[in-house]
C-alpha cells in the first residue's frame, strides 16, 4: 500500500516541512475568508430582498463602495 500525505511530509527535510505547513495554513486562513464572505453576501441579498419585497433573482449584489452596498 502507499504512503499517505502525512508520512511523504515527514519524508522532506525540516525546512521544507515547515514551508508547507505555513502555506497550508495560509490556503486555509483564505478558504474561511471566503467562505466567510460568501455568508455575508448571501445574507446581504436575502436582507435586501425583504426589505424591498423582491424575488430572489431580482436580486444582483454588485460590490461595495464606501461601504455601500450597491444593488
Amino acid at each position: 500500500m502507499g504512503k499517505s500525505l502525512r508520512e511523504k511530509i515527514k519524508e522532506q527535510p525540516i525546512e521544507s516541512q515547515i514551508q508547507i505547513e505555513s502555506r497550508a495554513q495560509e490556503l486555509i486562513a483564505q478558504e474561511l475568508t471566503r467562505q466567510k464572505l460568501l455568508l455575508e453576501k448571501q445574507q446581504l441579498k436575502l436582507r435586501a430582498r425583504k426589505r424591498k419585497g423582491l424575488k430572489q433573482r431580482e436580486v444582483v449584489i454588485f460590490g461595495k463602495i464606501n461601504h455601500r452596498t450597491l444593488i
